[in-house]
């Protein structure tokens, strides 16, 4: 079992240095110079992504693909070491770049904002023509490319790099990344994605049959691009682009008819593509804006009814405590069954909790305050797992509490254990929707890393599907058919405003994990 990161990450190494020679196969030097009109350069883009995705750890793969390209698909033949040199050229510029995003705009976030994706696209133009100029500048003695002049080779290589870095690095971060994958895949599988798809097919096909400064057919690609870009945000941006690119690599490959002029076409598609994102993100933007505008709404509504149904049923359950008191007090003075006594106190004590939790919950609501106090972190555990001992027996669950090391924090007693019930409440519903006969277990484990606190609550239940998982957290979005979606919502509220973060893990079984700001030792509430 220890072998298997190593193991995968030699398979994961050897498909992107497979990746990458096919790629520049298809698009490299040769092709680009010499066969078929330049087009663009995906192993660009592949090798980009990375580093951005990897860091320095991508460098080797990359030499190793750098490397094999090159000496399949020569530069130069006649001369091979300079065909080497020319294959490890970009490299650098690549790494340069994937640190870059990695250090400035990491994440997605050189396309989730307009600055992100224009500061990214100047940085990559420019890191394209750099390399350009050097290759150009290796051309200028006798070789295979002498002929051809330097501005030429310098406009072709840049428009290539930068169309493969630009369209291939949001497409790779889209279908790469887990938490990206499931919303641009739910996106994206529509009919609009048919419909435009076929729209450019047509238009490339029409176009192509003269050259790009001759056919007014070629500035009717905006139109699917912008359909897609408005309709699906960046993900529909991406997707077109990539069909674009597709289309002028065919074209390219299995001439139409002016292939000479591809090039004049790659520059169009490049701007068109950089406005398409531009659209895409501009939707995107408005659609977060909206959503996270209709579930504040939402939230406060919700909000004010819990805090009237607070109001409400304050009264009775005091009354209720009120009434348990006096019952305790009456069984006590007639020396009745110990039982009949505990029970009472039993029923006091929770209905006064229920009243303490109505209140701090109304004024979570209205002000967002919390009453900080010191807790024990095994404490806090204990008070919250114990009132589920019974029912886990009773549901033939077992329930495992871990040793939890001695660690205090500040916060608010109540609210965090109604996070940690709300929680415990969830995995045993989940648990309940197993078949008969299937092991049943939730485990509470919980520890101290560095300044923080962390608490894990695992069960081995169905788990929650990805697409659920992304919005797990949202007002109003619940696993279950009778559940109105706001204890996950309003129990992130509480562990946020302590300071902390409640998070669902990926994976078969559902994992949540909460991590609060630990109480150093000797410290003195100020």
């Amino acid at each position: 079992m220890n072998g298997m990161p190593a193991v995968r990450s030699i398979w994961h190494g050897c498909a992107f240095v497979a990746a990458y020679i096919a790629c520049d196969m298809l698009s490299g030097p040769e092709a680009r110079y010499q066969t078929i009109a330049p087009v663009w350069h995906p192993a660009a883009g592949l090798a980009l992504y990375a580093v951005i995705r990897h860091g320095r750890r991508a460098l080797l793969p990359l030499l190793a693909a750098a490397l094999l390209a090159a000496s399949i698909t020569p530069a130069m033949p006649a001369r091979p070491a300079l065909s080497l040199l020319a294959g490890l050229l970009p490299v650098p510029v690549y790494v340069a770049l994937g640190l870059f995003t990695r250090s400035r705009l990491p994440g997605s976030t050189f396309f989730a904002s307009h600055r992100g994706m224009l500061t990214w696209a100047g940085v990559v133009s420019l890191g394209s023509l750099a390399s350009a100029m050097v290759y150009a500048a290796m051309l200028l003695g006798p070789g295979l490319h002498a002929q051809r002049p330097w501005i030429d080779v310098l406009t072709r290589y840049t428009i290539a790099e930068t169309a493969g870095m630009l369209v291939i690095v949001p497409a790779a971060c889209c279908l790469l990344d887990p938490e990206l994958r499931a919303a641009f895949l739910a996106r994206v599988r529509n009919r609009d994605t048919v419909a435009y798809t076929a729209l450019i097919a047509l238009v490339l096909a029409i176009a192509l049959q003269r050259p790009a400064p001759a056919s007014l057919a070629y500035y009717l690609l905006m139109l699917p691009l912008a359909w897609a870009a408005s309709r699906q945000g960046m993900a529909g941006a991406v997707t077109a682009a990539i069909v674009l690119e597709a289309g002028v690599t065919i074209a390219a490959l299995w001439p139409i008819a002016s292939t000479a002029h591809i090039p004049n076409v790659q520059m169009l598609v490049l701007t068109l593509t950089l406005s398409g994102f531009l659209i895409g993100i501009a939707v995107d933007v408005a659609r977060r804006a909206s959503h996270e505008l209709r579930h504040s709404l939402r939230l406060a509504a919700a909000g004010e009814m819990a805090a009237a149904v607070a109001h409400e049923l304050n009264q009775p359950l005091t009354a209720l405590s009120a009434y348990g008191s006096a019952c305790q007090r009456l069984v006590t003075r007639d020396g009745g069954d110990p039982l009949l006594t505990k029970t009472i106190h039993a029923m006091a004590a929770e209905s006064q909790r229920a009243s303490n939790v109505l209140k701090r919950l109304r004024e979570f609501f209205r002000s967002g305050s919390i009453a900080l106090e010191e807790l024990s972190l095994a404490e806090l555990i204990d008070d919250s797992v114990n009132p589920f001992a019974e029912q886990a027996r009773n549901d033939g669950v077992r329930l495992e509490v871990h040793a939890i090391p001695a660690a205090t924090l500040l916060g608010d007693r109540i609210q965090l254990e109604i996070v940690l019930r709300n929680l415990l409440s969830n995995a045993l519903q989940a648990l309940a929707q197993m078949p008969e006969g299937m092991e049943r277990r939730i485990t509470v484990d919980a520890g101290v890393e560095g300044v923080s606190i962390w608490i894990r609550i695992a069960d081995n239940g169905p788990g929650i599907d990805d697409k659920i998982r992304a919005r797990l957290f949202e007002p109003f979005v619940s696993l279950k058919s009778s559940g109105l979606g706001l204890g996950l919502a309003i129990s992130r509220s509480i562990v946020e405003t302590h300071g902390g973060s409640l998070t669902a893990e990926p994976g078969r079984h559902a994992v949540l994990n909460i991590t609060l700001p630990a109480q150093p030792p000797g410290a003195e509430r100020t």
